[in-house]
């Protein structure tokens, strides 16, 4: 089987937890988010926006997760830490809007389709990445200090920038793990 540049490029996707500059420009992220704007979307809802969070602001953000979610100093440190983690921030939301076809389930997926795509098209940029959730994607008070409205969840946190050393494997899952047939009836 002859494979295109595109699916060798999905088969080699990996994270990279460590990012330092160069993170992408202000022009790469308007095209990166321009790709995502082509994810399946039921409906035409674009059910998803995204914040961005570089340069002085991630301490800030640090700041945010440290007063909500740290219960010791070294909780509060390592939150602040952690935002530093790279170059550029991206906070990743869903939209859920009422619609009689559309259920909020599908319009998460489009969400996290769109924060997928940006992802890639960060990576086909030159630049690396990861996503992550956890306690700061669903503390409420996080959410509300970010500014959410009452039909807006976080579906992720995109760290992009510039890998600092050799990344990770990704799944370690087969396709026999993954795949099967249905079989008659």
């Amino acid at each position: 089987m002859k494979q295109n540049i595109i699916l060798q490029y999905l088969n080699e996707r990996s994270s990279s937890p460590l990012l330092t500059d160069p993170g992408p420009s202000k022009e790469e992220l308007n095209s990166m988010v321009q790709a995502a704007l082509r994810v399946p979307d039921h409906a035409l809802l674009s059910p998803w926006r995204v914040i961005a969070v570089h340069g002085d602001q991630r301490k800030r953000l640090g700041e945010l997760w440290s007063h909500y979610l740290a219960g010791t100093r070294a909780e509060a440190e390592k939150l602040t830490h952690k935002a530093m983690r790279a170059p550029l921030i991206l906070i990743c939301m869903a939209c859920i809007q009422n619609h009689s076809k559309v259920p909020a389930q599908e319009q998460c997926i489009t969400a996290g389709l769109a924060t997928y795509s940006i992802l890639m098209a960060a990576n086909s940029l030159g630049y690396d990445g990861y996503w992550r959730t956890g306690q700061a994607a669903y503390d409420q008070g996080v959410q509300q200090a970010l500014g959410l409205k009452a039909n807006e969840e976080i579906v992720g946190y995109l760290y992009l920038g510039t890998s600092a050393y050799k990344k990770t494997r990704a799944s370690t899952a087969t396709v026999q793990e993954k795949l099967s047939f249905l079989k008659s009836m």
